[in-house]
Protein backbone atom coordinates (compact mmCIF):
# COMPACT_ATOMS: atom_id res chain seq x y z
CA UNK A 1 0.00 0.00 0.00
CA UNK A 2 1.27 3.15 -0.80
CA UNK A 3 -0.21 6.46 0.61
CA UNK A 4 0.43 9.58 -1.65
CA UNK A 5 -0.46 13.62 -1.71
CA UNK A 6 -2.78 14.33 -4.96
CA UNK A 7 -4.53 17.08 -5.25
CA UNK A 8 -4.94 17.82 -1.51
CA UNK A 9 -6.51 14.37 -1.65
CA UNK A 10 -4.52 11.80 0.19
CA UNK A 11 -4.47 8.55 -2.24
CA UNK A 12 -3.99 5.03 -1.72
CA UNK A 13 -2.40 2.61 -4.10
CA UNK A 14 -4.71 -0.61 -4.09
CA UNK A 15 -5.28 -3.63 -6.19
CA UNK A 16 -8.28 -4.83 -7.61
CA UNK A 17 -10.10 -6.74 -10.19
CA UNK A 18 -11.83 -5.67 -12.75
CA UNK A 19 -13.00 -6.96 -15.81
CA UNK A 20 -11.33 -6.67 -19.03
CA UNK A 21 -13.69 -5.49 -21.34
CA UNK A 22 -14.29 -2.63 -18.35
CA UNK A 23 -10.84 -1.63 -18.76
CA UNK A 24 -10.73 -1.73 -22.26
CA UNK A 25 -13.41 0.62 -22.38
CA UNK A 26 -12.29 3.38 -19.41
CA UNK A 27 -8.97 3.20 -21.09
CA UNK A 28 -10.42 3.94 -24.74
CA UNK A 29 -12.26 6.58 -23.41
CA UNK A 30 -9.67 8.29 -21.19
CA UNK A 31 -6.29 9.40 -21.02
CA UNK A 32 -3.62 6.60 -19.67
CA UNK A 33 -3.12 8.87 -16.16
CA UNK A 34 -6.92 9.43 -16.08
CA UNK A 35 -8.02 5.74 -15.39
CA UNK A 36 -7.73 6.23 -11.84
CA UNK A 37 -9.70 9.33 -11.86
CA UNK A 38 -12.61 7.78 -13.83
CA UNK A 39 -12.69 4.76 -11.52
CA UNK A 40 -12.85 7.30 -8.30
CA UNK A 41 -15.37 9.72 -10.09
CA UNK A 42 -17.56 6.25 -10.36
CA UNK A 43 -16.84 4.90 -7.26
CA UNK A 44 -17.86 8.47 -5.59
CA UNK A 45 -20.89 8.77 -7.56
CA UNK A 46 -22.14 5.32 -6.65
CA UNK A 47 -21.18 6.01 -2.95
CA UNK A 48 -23.55 9.40 -2.81
CA UNK A 49 -26.65 7.10 -4.96
CA UNK A 50 -26.38 4.36 -2.35
CA UNK A 51 -26.71 7.53 0.32
CA UNK A 52 -29.20 9.13 -1.51
CA UNK A 53 -31.38 5.64 -1.46
CA UNK A 54 -30.66 4.51 2.23
CA UNK A 55 -31.56 7.97 3.10
CA UNK A 56 -35.33 7.91 0.98
CA UNK A 57 -35.52 4.44 2.41
CA UNK A 58 -35.46 6.34 5.79
CA UNK A 59 -37.65 8.90 4.85
CA UNK A 60 -40.50 6.70 3.40
CA UNK A 61 -40.37 4.37 6.88
CA UNK A 62 -40.93 6.89 9.01
CA UNK A 63 -44.35 7.66 10.26
CA UNK A 64 -46.68 10.33 9.01
CA UNK A 65 -45.24 13.84 9.93
CA UNK A 66 -48.57 15.66 9.75
CA UNK A 67 -51.59 13.46 10.93
CA UNK A 68 -53.77 15.92 11.59
CA UNK A 69 -54.05 17.32 8.09
CA UNK A 70 -56.56 15.25 5.76
CA UNK A 71 -56.43 17.41 2.88
CA UNK A 72 -52.65 18.97 2.12
CA UNK A 73 -53.99 21.15 -0.66
CA UNK A 74 -56.91 23.15 1.42
CA UNK A 75 -54.03 22.89 4.50
CA UNK A 76 -51.47 24.65 1.95
CA UNK A 77 -53.41 27.75 -0.07
CA UNK A 78 -54.59 28.23 3.69
CA UNK A 79 -51.00 28.77 4.89
CA UNK A 80 -50.79 30.96 1.84
CA UNK A 81 -53.29 33.13 2.53
CA UNK A 82 -52.37 33.50 6.15
CA UNK A 83 -48.88 34.42 5.22
CA UNK A 84 -50.02 36.81 2.56
CA UNK A 85 -52.23 38.72 5.15
CA UNK A 86 -48.90 38.45 7.84
CA UNK A 87 -47.07 39.87 5.12
CA UNK A 88 -49.42 43.10 4.35
CA UNK A 89 -49.85 43.41 8.26
CA UNK A 90 -46.46 43.91 8.66
CA UNK A 91 -45.65 45.82 5.60
CA UNK A 92 -43.69 43.98 3.80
Amino acid sequence: MCISNMDTYNTIRIDITVPEDVVREVKRITSKRGVSQFFTEAAREKLAREKREKALKEILAAPPAFTDIKDSVTWIRKSRRLDEKRMRRLGL
